[in-house]
């Protein structure tokens, strides 16, 4: 399972810590990635993994989720 954005291809950065006495040691950023089932232009719905950025930004529209009718209520 890959730690990537489907929409903007954001992944895993790495760099170093720095302590207050400047030691350096490698650590790893990871993007904030949500699944979320996502409606594609062509229609067709499949889940994605997106990074909150893509979602606050409106890039995808998201499946929603419409309750059926209560046919008790006639």
């Amino acid at each position: 399972m890959s730690r990537m954005c489907d929409v903007c291809g954001k992944g895993v950065m790495s760099g170093n810590k720095v302590s207050k006495s400047y030691n350096h040691t490698r650590r790893t950023w990871r993007p904030n990635l949500h699944t979320v089932k996502a409606k594609l232009p062509n229609g067709e719905v499949r889940t994605l993994k997106v990074c909150s950025g893509c979602l606050n930004a409106g890039f995808i529209d998201k499946k929603v989720r419409v309750p059926k009718a209560d046919v008790a209520q006639n």
